[in-house]
Formats: C-alpha cells, sequence, structure tokens
C-alpha cells in the first residue's frame, strides 16, 4: 500500500542538507573515504560544565515532566540578562520565548500571521529553512537577491510595489549563512523604517551573532522603534557548539511572541527542564568559551581561505563557521559541487540557498586544521 503525499510536501523541494547527508551515506556504502566540509556542525564538544549541569538537572524529578511552553522562568531570566549585557537592550515580560532550536521557532512562525497567498520575502542565497516555513504557511515566496556587488546586503527599494503591498513578512539573517556578510547599524535601520512603511513583519535570525572575528554584529532589536515590527531568533547551537540540545529563543515585540507562542502550544510540550538549565548556565558562566571558540574557528578559516586563494579561489569569510567562494568558470554550483565529490570533498553548492547561490559554494570550518590540510590537497582546479 501507497499513500500520495500532501500538495503542501509535495510542493517543498528537497531539503538541501538531507540530500547532501543521503551522498555521505553513498559514499560510506561504498567504503569511500571523504572530508565532510558541508555543514555547520561543529566537531568541538559543548562546555564541560554545560555537560555536568545537564547531567545533575536531568535526575530532578521536576525535569523529568512536562515543560511549560513559556519555558522555565530561570532560563527566560538567563536570556534578559545576557541579552542585554551583549546588545544593551532590556527584554521585558512576554518579549521571550524559548525555543526547541531557533530552526522551529523560525519554521513554525509565519503559521501565526501570514495567510495563504500572502507574499514572505527571503533572501537567495538564504537558510533553506525560510522557503519551507512559507511554503508550509501558504505563502507565496519572493526572492530578495542578496548580491556581492552590495556587500550580500539587500536593495530595499528595488523590492516591486506589488510585492510589499501584499508582503506580510520578511525573513533576513546576520552574520549571514551562507555568504557571511554583516549588517551594520545603518542597513538595519533602513530596514525597520522600511518595514514600517509596509507594515512588514521582521524575522530576524540571529544565530550567528556571536561566531565573529573583527567586527561585532547587532541585533535588530538595538534600532529604535524595532520592537514594534521585530522578532528575533537566537539559537544556542553556534555559539555553544550545542547543536544536538535543540535549544534557543525567540525575543521582541509581545504580540509576536505571543503568536509563536500559540502556535507552539498545539505543536510541542516545551523543552526538556534539564536542557533549559544547562541553556542558562551556558549563558551566565561560559561565555569565555565563546571566546575561546571563535579564536579556534578563525584559525581555520585563516588556513583555508589562504590555502583557496594560493588555488586561484575567490573566498569570503567575514564571519559564522563558513566560506563563501566563488565557483571557477566554467563550472556552476552544481557541477562544481560534484567535482569536488569525485575528488572526495563534501561541500554545499550554492544554488541549494536559493537562485542568487548560484555560482558559488559553501565550506563549513567545522573540522580541524589538519583535515582542512587534507581537502586543500584533494582539491584540484584544473581536473
Amino acid at each position: 500500500m501507497s499513500f500520495e503525499q500532501s500538495k503542501r510536501l509535495q510542493a517543498l523541494p528537497p531539503y538541501l542538507f538531507a540530500e547532501i547527508d543521503k551522498k555521505k551515506k553513498e559514499l560510506r556504502a561504498q567504503n569511500i573515504d571523504f572530508v565532510d566540509v558541508s555543514i555547520g556542525d561543529p566537531d568541538i564538544p559543548a562546555p564541560q560544565g554545560v555537560l555536568d549541569v545537564l547531567y545533575e538537572a536531568s535526575k530532578i524529578k521536576g525535569n523529568q515532566k512536562y515543560a511549560l511552553d513559556a519555558g522555565k522562568p530561570e532560563f527566560s531570566a538567563a536570556i534578559k540578562k545576557w541579552f542585554f549585557s551583549r546588545f544593551g537592550v532590556k527584554l521585558e515580560e512576554g518579549e521571550v520565548l524559548p525555543l526547541i532550536g531557533s530552526k522551529e521557532g523560525l519554521v513554525h512562525f509565519p503559521l501565526a500571521f501570514v495567510n495563504p497567498g500572502e507574499y514572505i520575502i527571503v533572501p537567495s542565497p538564504g537558510y533553506p529553512g525560510y522557503r519551507g516555513a512559507a511554503s508550509f504557511a501558504g505563502a507565496k515566496v519572493y526572492e530578495l537577491p542578496l548580491k556581492a556587488s552590495n556587500n550580500f546586503l539587500p536593495d530595499l527599494e528595488k523590492i516591486p510595489a506589488k510585492v510589499c503591498e501584499k508582503a506580510k513578512m520578511i525573513f533576513l539573517n546576520y552574520p549571514n549563512n551562507p555568504t557571511t556578510a554583516l549588517a551594520d547599524m545603518d542597513f538595519l535601520k533602513k530596514l525597520v523604517d522600511f518595514c514600517k512603511k509596509h507594515n512588514i513583519i521582521i524575522a530576524y535570525d540571529n544565530a550567528y551573532s556571536e561566531v565573529y572575528f573583527d567586527e561585532k554584529p547587532h541585533s535588530i532589536l538595538e534600532v529604535e522603534g524595532a520592537k514594534d515590527i521585530a522578532i528575533e531568533f537566537h539559537s544556542l547551537s553556534k555559539t555553544f557548539c550545542m547543536t544536538g540540545f535543540r535549544v534557543g529563543w525567540a525575543c521582541g515585540n509581545a504580540d509576536l511572541v505571543k503568536g509563536l507562542l500559540r502556535v507552539k502550544t498545539n505543536v510541542d510540550s516545551g523543552i526538556f527542564g534539564a536542557i533549559q538549565d544547562a541553556a542558562a548556565y551556558a549563558l551566565e558562566k561560559e561565555m569565555p568559551y565563546t571566546d575561546e571558540l571563535r579564536g579556534k574557528i578563525k584559525a581555520r578559516r585563516d588556513f583555508f581561505v589562504k590555502g583557496l586563494r594560493k588555488k586561484g579561489l575567490k573566498a569570503k569569510a567575514d564571519s559564522t563557521f563558513y566560506v563563501w567562494v566563488k565557483v571557477p568558470k566554467p563550472y556552476g554550483s552544481i557541477e562544481f559541487s560534484q567535482k569536488l565529490l569525485a575528488q572526495r570533498v563534501v561541500a554545499t553548492p550554492g544554488i541549494g540557498f536559493g537562485k542568487y547561490g548560484e555560482g558559488y559554494i559553501r565550506f563549513a570550518m567545522t573540522v580541524d586544521i589538519p583535515v582542512l590540510e587534507k581537502a586543500l590537497d584533494m582539491i584540484n582546479i584544473g581536473k
């Protein structure tokens, strides 16, 4: 017996990272050794103190019961304290919502505010989850170009008037995955003004706020009046290498937070209490770990970018775990990723992040320098 999937699932493109994982499984099945620089899942262990707290907290009976969807007050308090220390923004009661990872919140969020047929503006290239979120909400997608000529910032004034009229929401993400670009305060102020003018909700994905090298990234909520129109998403996955823990939060406009909470009360039963305790501990005690993490990622980035440039490849790596590379002619993104795959290097084709990612490929600095050196040795542009 077979069953036809729903039209909403049929309309979804294959999820980029699931497809890459399938390729990796095929290589393993053939006993082919390869270097995986495709996905931003760091090889560096989470802080030991976090693991210790998680272990002890998991024994507490109260943590073994259903968690509240709104989260433990201790975790919310830690978020507010950290946010004020980091960005100088005070989060009030009702302006914070813990999440089962920021991806969960980002994908569920449009269900609270977007009606079928309305537009969601999605950056291209951009995180594939944004397009999935729009599809589940029955929204139309407008791909907003991020181009090298504008340092991968969007030109908001070039969004067609008909899209602005019907747009309910815009997703944006800086520090940017996959391009590594940063957004300064001047751009963020323009973004807030533009979205207020057109009554467009800002869903600002700030998962990489702590993975930077030279310039400290901003929160959209630092902009005066941003809380009128914006909600921001954070994750402990990148900040503390806690990808498998699935914990993060949303913060900002109280009505937007409330709408997301209403969706979540119908979808999940909250975050395991011990994970919330461990996450609160991370925010309160483990920022020195994140400082050290930045140094490790920077060393990897510097080594890999230098090696790529020796091979004649143009690389951008301003923040995040990634290196965004212009594909050499005459290759397209898919063709070049296949070429690398034949050389036993798994990387992510830029076209998988949207049509404006064509012509690029993304490498993840989530393996140590000896492994990156092995990857560089394998890559042969001329063959």
